[in-house]
């Protein structure tokens, strides 16, 4: 009950704040935009989590294939998002945007009076941080979402004085993101193709002598039981019975975790020991865990920024909760399997079914 009424206070509080401040900017007039090509300078702020980031990705590649050579394009992303910035965008500018005020300043000083355009791709939802993080550019032109077809926030027009509405909850991420490139009449039917990243060398190298270490032949599976997220994941039980599957069916498995999920791979490791053919790996940095996904037949995951990640480099078979599907799904260039049932939950999708799927599409074994 405690925490009920402190969500309340401060979401009432929250919005109080948006309010006033939406009455303390004046309306900005839209400044002449220029032609894309002629554009020196172009701020895109994603700060956010790694899904998100990856799937702007398209979008960022297709922005920087239609400024002017020479043009400066500059990437704002968050601690999740570096690493795959660093890896599709190597020769251009990225500052990291970390949490506490003093990081705030710090980006604030880095964009301020610099761009002819700043494109907010974390405009929806609505996040004030990254708001204030457009406005304090001090930039003439700045797009983003002003409103959507369920949340109006007054505060979003002023914001983003060359803002659009979207009229799609459910559209996928990607989509959305193209939508913002139209305010500079940028087509999407242009899209790239979303190619493999480019992982470190000296990365592949611990990974391949980690994967000689343990004299598997062929593909594996991977499975990544660790997700922290309850209402996204399959529960461990799970996990364990589909790589009990495996098993009798003489494929190799190597669970995988995330950052941050040790106590939760400690939890699987406890209930799956005595299964022959399971690994466990011991990196958890995203490039660390790209490079053994690009030795895999599929990867068995749940609706994460890993999922979106692996999913660049390796097939996926996701099971999906409550997600919107046609939102969160991946992305990557090869064959993915998404299951979702009709309640939203996890669990209700069963290991028989993936594995089935897993061994009749991705396998060839019957």
């Amino acid at each position: 009950m405690a925490d009920k009424i402190g969500r309340r206070i401060e979401k009432g509080v929250k919005s109080f704040f948006i309010n006033f401040l939406s009455f303390l900017i004046p309306e900005s007039s839209k400044s002449k935009l220029k032609p894309v090509n002629q554009m020196k300078s172009v701020l895109v702020i994603r700060p956010d989590r790694l899904g998100d980031f990856i799937l702007t990705v398209p979008a960022i590649q297709l922005l920087k294939k239609n400024l002017a050579p020479g043009a400066t394009l500059t990437i704002l992303c968050g601690e999740r998002g570096l690493d795959i910035a660093k890896m599709y965008f190597p020769k251009d500018r990225i500052i990291l945007r970390k949490k506490g005020i003093l990081n705030f300043k710090m980006c604030a000083l880095k964009t301020a009076f610099r761009h002819d355009a700043v494109i907010n791709f974390h405009s929806y939802p609505f996040s004030m941080t990254s708001a204030m993080l457009t406005l304090f550019t001090f930039c003439g032109a700045r797009v983003g979402f002003k409103e959507t077809e369920k949340v109006k926030v007054p505060l979003a027009r002023k914001i983003y004085n060359r803002g659009i509405v979207l009229n799609d909850d459910a559209m996928h991420e990607t989509k959305k993101n193209f939508m913002l490139l139209s305010v500079f009449g940028i087509n999407n039917s242009e899209e790239p193709a979303l190619n493999k990243p480019m992982i470190d060398e000296n990365v592949k190298v611990v990974v391949d002598k980690y994967f000689v270490s343990l004299g598997i032949k062929g593909k594996i599976l991977i499975i990544h039981p660790t997700l922290m997220k309850k209402d996204n994941r399959w529960e461990k039980e799970r996990y364990v019975q589909f790589a009990e599957m495996a098993s009798e069916a003489g494929l190799p498995v190597i669970a995988v975790s995330g950052m941050g999920e040790d106590g939760q791979m400690e939890e699987f490791k406890s209930i799956s020991k005595d299964i022959k053919g399971l690994y466990y790996y011991p990196y958890h940095e995203i490039q660390y865990l790209m490079a053994l996904a690009e030795k895999a037949a599929c990867v068995v995951c749940n609706d994460s920024g890993i999922m979106h990640a692996l999913s660049l480099v390796s097939p996926v078979a996701a099971v999906f909760g409550p997600s919107v599907l046609s939102r969160w799904k991946p992305i990557g260039i090869f064959e993915n399997y998404c299951f979702q049932k009709d309640d939203g939950r996890c669990m209700s999708v069963t290991a028989e079914e993936v594995m089935d799927t897993v061994k009749n599409n991705l396998l060839n074994v019957n």
